[in-house]
């Protein structure tokens, strides 16, 4: 397998600044407030340079498959009961020891719900303020070591995949607005949570910049991408060489530029979910990607002072699972093989 070539392994911002041009680089900035520098302060257990772990189906094949603890689970809180359901859902025994089974904890906290799609000035005016609160509350007693909250993740790929997804320019400004009521709200009963302002690699709507949606680097603790091996494949170097620096109207799309992205508004990048996907007419045999799966692994290397954590998303078994929970065969053996080569390695 061909190392990471030599431009990847020193990647600076000067590298993303120089790919962006006219409106991307007018726009790198835009809604940065006074920067707030965020460390997690979680053991590794891992023994890694960097925080590592997986999707709760990850527990505990993956960390047989690398025999490695995890340092991290990520879990969600469901959006089609409501705000009374995620209330719920965050009181309930059940997620408790969820959040319990590593020393990090990375939750996926819907911002608006299924009943209140697209409601960005309600969320903003403090319609929601009571149920922000009392989530905070519940996530604060948890008994969680500690705490990275994805709010409202992937809004960057549109209402067709979540209620708070953005679909439009004119909507910006709203969304914004509700990130940053529910964030003070959260905070103001789990002070000390992490806040995390996710994204699809690549964003949907071609009139979108994803960098304007930033809701702000005053209450924006960290970065995340979600980073899978799709749109398209990143089974040669070459490609992912290719897709490595890449942008995408004037923002990011390529895991190089995500990074760059974060560090120059002064953001640690969480890679919270990434994986094998064996997507529309692919077989498993062209899913099952190692080269995708070591580039991912020297990337985290590489820019381990820079990572906040990986969470690999095991999930799916016909979609991402590098390993099953009842011990059946992956559907990716190459892949799996090459994650627990690379993992078990750690150097």
């Amino acid at each position: 397998m061909n190392s990471m070539p030599s431009s990847r392994r020193g990647f600076l911002p000067s590298v993303f600044g120089a790919a962006l041009t006219g409106l991307a680089t007018a726009t790198l900035l835009v809604g940065a407030g006074a920067a707030t520098a965020a460390e997690i302060r979680t053991p590794i257990v891992s023994g890694l340079k960097w925080r590592s772990g997986s999707y709760p189906t990850g527990f505990p094949c993956l960390a047989r498959l690398r025999n490695r603890a995890l340092d991290v689970i990520a879990t969600f809180v469901p959006d089609n009961q409501g705000f009374a359901g995620m209330v719920a859902f965050t009181a309930n025994a059940y997620w408790r020891g969820q959040a319990r089974k590593a020393p990090l904890v990375v939750v996926g906290l819907p911002l608006l719900t299924k009943d209140t799609r697209g409601q960005f000035a309600r969320c903003a005016a403090g319609a929601f303020d009571a149920s922000w609160r009392q989530i905070g509350t519940n996530l604060n007693a948890a008994g969680a070591q500690g705490m990275v909250v994805r709010l409202g993740w992937e809004a960057n790929i549109g209402s067709g995949s979540h209620p708070w997804g953005v679909d439009t320019p004119d909507q910006v400004a709203s969304y914004k607005a509700c990130w940053r009521r529910a964030a003070t709200q959260l905070k103001a009963t789990a002070p000390g949570v992490l806040l995390e302002w996710t994204n699809a690699k690549k964003t949907s709507n071609t009139a979108l910049n994803v960098l304007a949606m930033n809701p702000g680097d005053d209450v924006v603790d960290l970065w995340g991408v979600h980073y899978y091996d799709s749109g398209p494949l990143k089974n040669t170097q070459a490609i992912w060489d290719k897709y490595y620096n890449i942008t995408y109207n004037g923002g990011p799309w390529g895991l190089g530029t995500w990074l760059a992205a974060a560090k120059q508004h002064g953001k640690k990048l969480a890679v919270s979910e990434y994986g094998v996907w064996q997507q529309g007419t692919l077989t498993a045999a062209q899913a099952d990607d190692p080269v995708y799966v070591d580039n991912m692994y020297r990337f985290f290397k590489t820019n381990a002072a820079d990572i906040a954590y990986e969470s690999y998303f095991n999930a799916k078994p016909d979609d991402h699972a590098l390993c099953n929970a009842d011990g059946t065969p992956t559907n990716y053996p190459n892949a799996a093989a090459m994650y627990q080569a690379d993992w078990r390695l750690g150097q």
